[in-house]
Order: structure tokens, then sequence, then C-alpha cells
């Protein structure tokens, strides 16, 4: 399933993109994609409900505008320097550990919409980054059953300030 979320920025409702690429209208499942969707089974409960109501679900437009796929999760962890190239362009050494940043939630948008730029800006760089949406809790979790906490995958740009960044104090929430 490929989880969309469509319509006026804040007020999302939740849909499903099909197979054949035509979208639906999900919100008759009840809640959006967030965090007590997922931590309540919500991909096989949706999963089920869509068996029943895929025929008679409202079509959403291929013109409607669309959200982030998830709704205000709890957190966003990013890994920066996360490959050997990226490290050289910024003229840092590979990290042996990873370097580990968070992200605004709000910081979730669609695909198309804007970016909205800080004030005196003037180096945004952005790179696009596969994310992993994690589905429930996981601790301590063994490489062999990592996959088994992963929701799903999206593609999500990571914009970043670089004069902010590196020339005002090195860090990496900036």
């Amino acid at each position: 399933m490929k989880l969309i979320r469509f319509g006026e920025q804040g007020k999302e409702k939740a849909g499903l993109q099909l197979s054949d690429g035509s979208r639906i209208d999900a919100s008759g499942f009840g809640g959006d994609y967030d965090e007590a969707f997922f931590a309540s089974d919500g991909l096989a409960r949706l999963a089920s409900w869509l068996k029943s109501n895929q025929s008679a679900a409202p079509r959403v437009a291929a013109s409607a505008r669309l959200g982030s796929a998830v709704c205000r999760p709890s957190k966003i962890v990013c890994i920066g320097l996360n490959y050997r190239d990226h490290a050289a362009e910024t003229k840092a050494e590979a990290p042996k550990e990873p370097v580990l940043f968070f992200k605004a939630t709000t910081s979730l948008v669609g695909p198309n919409d804007p970016l909205v730029r800080p004030r005196n800006s003037t180096k945004v760089d952005w790179e696009v980054e596969l994310a992993v949406v994690i589905g429930k809790r996981a601790l301590y979790v063994s490489k062999e059953k990592a996959l088994d906490h992963v929701a799903g995958f999206s593609l999500h740009n990571d914009y970043s300030e670089r004069q902010f960044q590196l020339e005002r104090g090195g860090q990496w929430v900036k």
C-alpha cells in the first residue's frame, strides 16, 4: 500500500495510491497516519478496510495537493555524513560512529509545497534522502529483527542553511 495524505495544508485527509496509480480517499477508515495509527497495527487494519471499501471509496483527483504521507511523527532522526562523498564534499572526515541529529516534525511538508527559507539565508542546500518510517516501538532490536519494525519507506528532501550551520556555530539543527 502507498499511503498518501491530500488536501489543503494543515487539513489533509488520509488516502491511498493504488497499484494502477489512481488515488482513493481513505478518511472513511478513520484517523490519520500518525503515531497512534502505526502503534495500533494500523497498516494491517487499513489493508483489511481496503479489501472491503476500495471500490466504494471516493476517488482523489490527480490535481489534489499531496501532503506528507505521515502525519506529525514523534521525531525525525537524521544521520549526517552518511556516505563518503558527502563527507568529502563538506571537507569532513567520514565519522567512525553515525552523526545523529533531529529535524522538527513541522518540517515535513508535501512534495510540491514551497520551501520556506530562513530570513537572511544565503546558502540553502538540499539532499534527497531515504526516509525509513518506523511502524512500532523498537528498543534494542537485533539486526535480524530490524525490518520487522519498519512500516515503509519514503523519499525525503532534507534542507539545510549551510551558512547558518557551518559558519555560525557548527550546529546541525540550524
